[in-house]
C-alpha cells in the first residue's frame, strides 16, 4: 500500500493498494490500528466489493473505477451527519457533473446509496459503523465498458460515466477515458464535494439540493417495506404508490393507492413492477 499524493480537504492521507478484497475491510483494519480520521483506501482492483447487502457484489475490471473508503470519526453519535448515504450521493452526483458536464441532465440519486446515470446505476455507496469510527465505502464506475463480455451490464443495468459519454459523444468519450490520472483526479473532486456535503453548513440544505436529482420522484413505484423478505424471514409488505420525496431523515414517502396522506419508511427497497 502507497500513499498517493491527493489532496484530501479531510486531512488524512490517501493510500492506494493495486488489489484488496475490499476497501471496507482494509478500512476497518486500519481504524482498528488507529487510523485518523480523514483517512483514504482507494484500490485498483476489488475481489470481493460488496454493495448494501452482503449477497450484491460490486462488479468492476481492474483500473478502470474509482473504489475508496472513508474514515471518518465523530466526538459522539449525535454528530455523525443524518442522511449519510444521500448526502454522499449528491457529493458523488456533483463530482460527476463537474468531471463530466455533458452528463448533468442524466444524472440522479436514487433513494438510499445510489448515484444513477440515464436510469442505470453509476455509483454505489455503503456506510458502515466500527465502534469509534463512521466507514463510508463508495465504488464509481469510470471508464468501465459494459459491453465486455465478462460483465453483463444490461443485468447489473449498469453504465459508467464514459459509456454514458459515448451515446453523447465518442471523441469526447475517448479523450476522457485516456485522460492521465483521471481515476485518481476524480477521486479528488469526490473528496471535495464530499466535504462540502457532509458538513454542518450543508445539514439545512442537502435536502432542497436531493430534490433536483431524486430518483423517480413523483412517479408510481412499488416498495418493498422493511427490507428483503429473506433478511428477516417473513412476508414482505409490498407498498404500490406515488413516490413524494424523503423526509428530515432521509426517509421515504409514498403516497400508497388510496390513501389520503403519505406514509414514512425508514427502511426498504424499491423494486420492478
Amino acid at each position: 500500500m502507497k500513499q498517493l499524493d491527493v489532496r484530501n480537504p479531510f486531512e488524512g492521507p490517501v493510500y492506494y493498494t493495486d488489489s484488496c478484497e475490499s476497501t471496507m475491510d482494509e478500512a476497518r483494519r486500519l481504524t482498528k490500528e488507529g487510523a485518523r480520521s480523514g483517512t483514504v483506501i482507494m484500490a485498483g482492483l476489488q475481489t470481493k466489493g460488496r454493495g448494501r447487502r452482503e449477497t450484491r457484489r460490486w462488479v468492476s475490471s481492474a483500473g478502470k473505477n474509482l473504489m475508496f473508503t472513508l474514515i471518518l470519526r465523530y466526538p459522539d453519535f449525535s454528530q455523525i451527519p443524518a442522511a449519510m448515504t444521500l448526502r454522499a450521493g449528491i457529493a458523488v452526483a456533483n463530482a460527476i457533473e463537474a468531471d463530466a458536464p455533458l452528463l448533468s441532465p442524466r444524472l440522479a440519486v436514487k433513494w438510499p446509496n445510489d448515484v444513477m446515470l440515464n436510469g442505470k446505476k453509476c455509483a454505489g455507496i455503503i456506510a458502515e459503523s466500527d465502534c469509534s469510527a463512521v466507514l463510508l465505502g463508495i465504488g464509481v464506475n469510470i471508464t468501465e465498458d459494459f459491453k465486455d463480455a465478462h460483465i453483463d451490464g444490461a443485468a447489473y443495468r449498469a453504465t459508467s460515466v464514459a459509456g454514458e459519454l459515448a451515446e453523447l459523444d465518442a471523441e469526447v468519450s475517448a479523450a476522457y477515458a485516456k485522460t492521465p490520472l483521471r481515476i485518481q483526479c476524480f477521486l479528488e473532486k469526490a473528496l471535495f464535494s464530499l466535504y462540502h456535503t457532509l458538513s454542518s453548513d450543508f445539514d439545512n440544505s442537502w435536502r432542497m439540493e436531493l430534490e433536483k436529482r431524486l430518483y423517480m420522484k413523483g412517479e408510481t413505484v412499488c416498495f418493498m417495506a422493511g427490507g428483503i423478505p429473506a433478511d428477516r424471514g417473513c412476508p414482505p409488505r409490498l407498498v404500490t404508490g406515488v413516490f413524494m420525496g424523503i423526509n428530515e431523515n432521509g426517509a421515504v414517502r409514498i403516497l400508497a393507492e388510496g390513501a389520503e396522506n403519505p406514509e414514512t419508511f425508514i427502511a426498504g427497497e424499491f423494486v420492478s413492477q
